[in-house]
């Protein structure tokens, strides 16, 4: 509905140019091939905003997703929290189920719960699997699935989560955007 509203104002103001340049020739007497270029000139950038305004921001493939995936991978494997937070948009919903308890963090609450992780194991290992990619204009759906496992006080433990995803692409880059998640530990 915006979109059309902005194009409604950008083929008024073109008029309104055109109506300008119109009243201008009048008064200064110009050739009416002129009046007509004014016009013409004035329509098109109306016409051409408002085309910019209906062009897709960014839109998203399946190839973004997996390069999300494979960066994503390399970040955590590495504790890169610089990294991660880039790949996590600012505005990011993620819902996590545990046994019956859900808690649904921000991009702030994620990255502590992360680092948190980290900072009490050893030998931290990820691995992230997309499937079932459907994309839908600057978005993509998948079904996400990431195994975890890490030394915690001396024994093994191995997090399995599989979640809903959506990602939407920033700049050249795919961005978490929403996720609902399954978690499993063993």
């Amino acid at each position: 509905m915006r979109i059309k509203n902005n194009k409604k104002t950008y083929l008024k103001t073109g008029m309104k140019i055109g109506a300008i340049a119109t009243a201008i020739a009048a008064m200064t007497k110009l050739s009416m091939n002129k009046v007509s270029r004014s016009m013409g000139l004035g329509l098109v950038a109306a016409l051409g905003a408002a085309t910019l305004i209906s062009a897709p921001a960014h839109a998203i493939s399946e190839a973004s997703v997996q390069a999300y995936a494979a960066a994503m991978n390399q970040a955590a494997n590495s504790q890169n929290i610089g990294q991660i937070s880039r790949l996590i948009s600012d505005e990011v919903i993620i819902s996590l189920t545990r046994n019956g308890k859900t808690a649904n963090l921000d991009k702030n609450g994620y990255l502590q719960l992360l680092q948190k992780s980290w900072a009490k194991s050893t030998n931290y290992r990820y691995n992230i699997r997309i499937s079932d990619v459907v994309i839908a204009g600057n978005q993509a759906r998948a079904q996400v699935v990431t195994t975890e496992t890490w030394i915690e006080n001396g024994k093994p433990v191995k997090l399995i989560t599989t979640s809903r995803a959506t990602l939407s692409e920033s700049g050249s880059n795919a961005v978490l955007l929403r996720s609902v998640s399954q978690v499993t530990i063993n």
